[in-house]
C-alpha cells in the first residue's frame, strides 16, 4: 500500500508540535521530581527510590503502552492522554508527591509512544524526522531540573503551554500511519533476532554509558547549557547526517570517535562535549532501525528502545557505579557498542534493505 507524503510544511508543523510537547512534558517531569526532592524529601535513599519508580514508569511501560497504541492505532490519542497524566502530577505535587510522581510516570511513557509513533511516520524508514523529535526531550529536563532544584517551579504557565500544544495536536494534519504487519519467514527470523539484540545492546551500553560517566565540571549552570545543547544537536543532527551519508558510517564512526573525548577528556569540559555531542549521534539511527524491523508496530518498536533504556541504565543505580564508571570499563563498553551497531546494521542493510546498502 502507498502513503501520501507530508508537504515539507506539515512535517515541520508536526515536528513543531510534538518536538515542543516533548520538551514540556519532559520538563514539567524533571520539576516534578526535584519539587518533591526540595520540599518534601530528606533522605537522599528516598529520592533514588521515587527517581527509579518514575523512570521504571516513564521508560519500562512504554513498550506495553506501544503495543495497546498500536492495536488501536489512535497514537494522537496516547500522546494526549500522556499530556493530560502528566499536567496532572503538575498540580500534585505539593500534596499528594507519591501520586505526582506515578502520574508523571504514566504521562511520559504515554506522550512518547504516541509522538514517537508520529515521528517515525513523518519521514517513513528514515532517521532524520524522530531524530529531531527526541532531541528536544534534553533542553525540557534542564530547565526542568533548574526550576525544581531552585524551588521556582509554578504549574500552571507549563499546563496552559501544555494545553495550546494539545489543541494544535488536533489541529494540523497528522501522517498517514503504516499499521501493515510483514509477516516474518523463518529464514529471516534468525536475523531479525539477530539485529534486534545487537542493536538492543547497543542502546542498553550507550544508556549505561550516559549514567555513570562523571563530569566535575557540571557544576557550572553555562557549561550544563552547552553540554545540553551539544546532546540536542547530536540527536538532531544525527539523524538528518545517517539518512545523507549512511547509517553505519555516521552511527558507527562517531561512536568510535567519541571513544577519546569522553575516556580521556572527561574532565576537560569541551573535549567531554564534543564527546557527547558525537556518542548522541547514534540515537535517532538505532530507534529507526528497530522501527524498520518491526513494520506495522511504530508504537512497540519506539517502546523497546526505552526499554533497553532503563535496562542499561539501573546498573548504575547499584553500588557498582565507582567501578562502572572508570576509563578502562567506559573504554570497552563504547567499543563493544560500537562492534554490536556495526554488526546489528550491516546485518540490517544485507537482509531487510539490500538495494540501499550504505556507509
Amino acid at each position: 500500500m502507498e502513503y501520501k507524503k507530508l508537504s515539507l510544511k506539515n512535517i515541520s508543523a508536526n515536528l513543531f508540535v510534538y518536538g515542543t510537547t516533548h520538551a514540556v512534558v519532559d520538563g514539567i517531569c524533571a520539576a516534578v521530581i526535584f519539587s518533591i526532592l526540595n520540599n518534601q524529601i530528606d533522605s537522599t535513599t528516598d529520592f533514588i527510590s521515587f527517581v527509579i519508580l518514575y523512570n521504571i514508569l516513564a521508560f519500562g511501560l512504554q513498550s506495553i503502552f506501544g503495543l495497546g497504541s498500536d492495536y488501536f492505532k489512535s497514537p494522537r490519542a496516547v500522546a494526549f492522554l500522556g499530556c493530560v497524566l502528566t499536567g496532572i502530577s503538575a498540580i500534585t505535587f505539593l500534596s499528594f508527591p507519591i501520586v505526582a510522581i506515578i502520574f508523571a510516570g504514566l504521562g511520559n511513557a504515554l506522550f512518547h509512544v504516541g509522538g514517537g509513533s508520529i515521528s517515525l511516520n513523518l519521514t517513513p524508514k528514515k532517521a532524520t524526522a524522530p531524530g529531531i523529535y527526541v532531541a528536544t526531550g534534553a533542553f525540557g529536563i534542564l530547565i526542568g531540573t533548574m526550576l525544581g532544584k531552585n524551588g521556582q517551579f509554578i504549574a500552571w504557565p507549563f499546563i496552559l503551554i501544555l494545553l495550546a500544544l494539545c489543541v494544535l495536536m488536533f489541529v494540523i494534519k497528522k501522517p498517514e500511519m503504516n499499521y501493515e504487519r510483514e509477516k516474518i519467514t523463518e529464514n529471516k527470523y534468525k536475523y531479525f533476532v539477530f539485529i534486534l539484540l545487537l542493536v538492543f545492546l547497543s542502546i542498553a551500553i550507550r544508556s549505561l554509558v550516559g549514567m555513570v560517566l562523571v563530569f566535575p565540571w557540571k557544576t557550572s549552570i553555562d557549561l550544563l547549557i552547552i553540554l545540553t545543547v551539544a546532546v540536542v544537536l547530536g540527536k538532531g543532527l544525527g539523524g538528518i547526517l545517517a539518512d545523507k551519508f549512511g547509517w553505519i558510517r555516521v552511527a558507527v564512526g562517531a561512536l568510535i570517535l567519541s571513544i577519546p573525548f569522553l575516556v580521556f577528556g572527561a574532565n576537560i569540559p569541551y573535549l567531554a562535549i564534543i564527546g557527547m555531542f558525537l556518542f548522541n549521534i547514534t540515537m535517532p539511527i538505532t530507534l529507526v532501525a528497530i522501527s524498520n524491523i518491526l513494520p506495522g508496530r511504530p508504537g512497540f518498536a519506539f517502546g523497546l528502545t526505552c526499554l533497553a533504556l532503563i535496562l542499561g541504565a539501573l546498573p548504575a543505580f547499584s553500588g557498582l557505579k565507582h567501578i562502572l564508571g572508570g576509563k578502562s570499563f567506559i573504554f570497552a563498553i563504547i567499543v563493544i557498542s560500537s562492534l554490536a551497531l556495526y554488526y546489528g546494521l550491516r546485518h540490517y542493510f544485507i537482509n531487510y534493505e539490500k538495494k540501499k546498502m550504505v556507509g
